[in-house]
């Protein structure tokens, strides 16, 4: 299913990182997401040079594992509203690391 913005871009398909940018961005760790059943995909968190963080998980889509790409205030609440206490504090130590490496390359 196609989801195609104001834009006209197809926000499901995969964009191209530029080779100078994808060198810069720096993995900061990552986690499992305990979801139904025996699926429990990996969500990454990516640090970008300009300070965004990124978490990228594979979520299964009917026949196939798509990716997709989420801000930290949805997996929060997808932790709080699931009451997973330590995948949230997990999240959170994460995104307190990626702010902390953030702030540091500033300086």
């Amino acid at each position: 299913m196609n989801h195609v913005d104001a834009y006209g871009i197809d926000r499901n398909a995969s964009q191209p990182i530029p080779r100078r940018t994808r060198r810069r961005v720096r993995r900061i760790g990552e986690l499992r997401l305990p979801i139904a059943g025996p699926y429990c995909p990996r969500a990454r968190l990516y640090l970008f040079p300009d300070g965004r963080t990124i978490w990228v998980v594979r979520l299964w889509e009917v026949d196939r594992a798509v990716t997709r790409a989420l801000g930290t205030p949805v997996l929060r609440a997808y932790a709080r509203s699931s009451g997973l206490t330590d995948l949230l504090a997990e999240i959170d130590r994460l995104d307190a690391r990626a702010r902390a490496e953030a702030h540091r390359a500033v300086d």
